[in-house]
């Protein structure tokens, strides 16, 4: 079912880094009916009937569905119920209106952690329910993988409406927060690597230089959106990545070199209780969405430092905040 400019774009989560470029690049390419929804920080709470009325009195054709807990640290491991309550029910309620108000693509985007923890490197669409993910990203995990069955048994049932469920890994780049209680990997790294510098330290990092993990840049996430928009005529569930995987130790000596760090980096190896090793399958998205990742990690890395020394300043280094996905 494909999509024209014209039609109405609902796009919730919209002041958060992906919804925000998504926004900016739809208008680029010349959507003019988009609507974005802010979250409850802004007063906006799509679990409350009343507001999710108002959103929805738009009666969207597109619903693009990014309003959801991520799986950082915090979430996962000091709010586990909340985290899952809110993205089954507030999800299950926006499918629901959404499905209402005539909406023809419903599209949203979940975080790689939900893969089993066992490694069946890269991971296909079809590992998703051969086993559970990671004892610290169960609970994000499950609630992923039970609202993608969700989104898929409403196409079942209501064909009239396309369900569409991307899977990414970190994604990065210009305009990220760069907040250590989000988890992500490459805003710790510059982080560390540029305050070492301004101090002129050396870094020692805690933790194994061999887990992988792989990344997507973020205009390569906000054009897999776009191109779910556009292209996708059957509902289904689409792994988007680099599609490679990068040990942690390569990670941050590309970022080294781009920030011509002439200290040293310290590898204390210690074992970790979390996921080893991450990598997506990127094949189904590159055939049945006509996507394919364009930014490579070392292009991406250097729009994102030179982001990050335009607009932040370091102060401080804890030797403790490198977290890694």
């Amino acid at each position: 079912m494909q999509m024209n400019k014209q039609d109405k774009i609902l796009i919730t989560g919209a002041e958060g880094f992906v919804g925000s470029a998504l926004g900016v690049f739809l208008a680029s390419e010349g959507f003019t009916n988009v609507l974005g929804v802010a979250g409850t920080r802004q007063g906006v709470d799509l679990g409350d009937d009343a507001d999710l009325g108002w959103v929805f009195d738009l009666n969207p054709d597109v619903v693009i569905h990014l309003a959801t807990r991520l799986p950082s640290k915090e979430n996962c491991l000091d709010y586990p119920a909340g985290m899952m309550y809110e993205n089954v029910f507030v999800t299950s309620k926006v499918l629901e209106e959404a499905r209402l108000g005539g909406c023809k693509k419903f599209i949203t985007m979940w975080d790689s952690s939900c893969y089993p923890e066992r490694q069946i490197i890269p991971y296909k669409e079809s590992d998703l329910w051969e086993g559970c993910s990671h004892w610290t990203k169960r609970y994000y995990g499950n609630s992923a993988k039970v609202m993608m069955e969700m989104t898929m048994a409403f196409a079942t049932q209501f064909p009239e409406m396309t369900c569409i469920n991307l899977i990414s890994p970190e994604i990065y780049g210009p305009n990220s927060g760069f907040n250590p209680k989000k988890n992500k990997t490459i805003e710790a790294a510059i982080t560390n690597i540029r305050t070492s510098q301004d101090h002129d330290r050396d870094l020692t990092i805690s933790g194994s230089s061999k887990l992988t993990r792989d990344f997507l840049y973020i205009s390569d996430a906000t054009k897999a959106l776009y191109k779910s928009i556009v292209y996708a005529e059957e509902s289904g569930v689409y792994n988007i990545s680099e599609g490679i995987d990068y040990s942690l130790k390569e990670l941050h000596e590309i970022i080294a070199e781009q920030c011509d760090f002439e200290g040293k980096i310290f590898w204390s190896e210690e074992e970790q209780d979390i996921q080893e090793r991450t990598c997506l399958n990127i094949s189904s998205a590159k055939k049945e969405l006509q996507w394919k990742p364009l930014v490579s990690l070392r292009e991406g890395l250097e729009k994102t430092l030179e982001y990050h020394d335009l607009n932040l300043t370091t102060k401080y280094l804890r030797e403790d905040s490198i977290l890694q996905r």
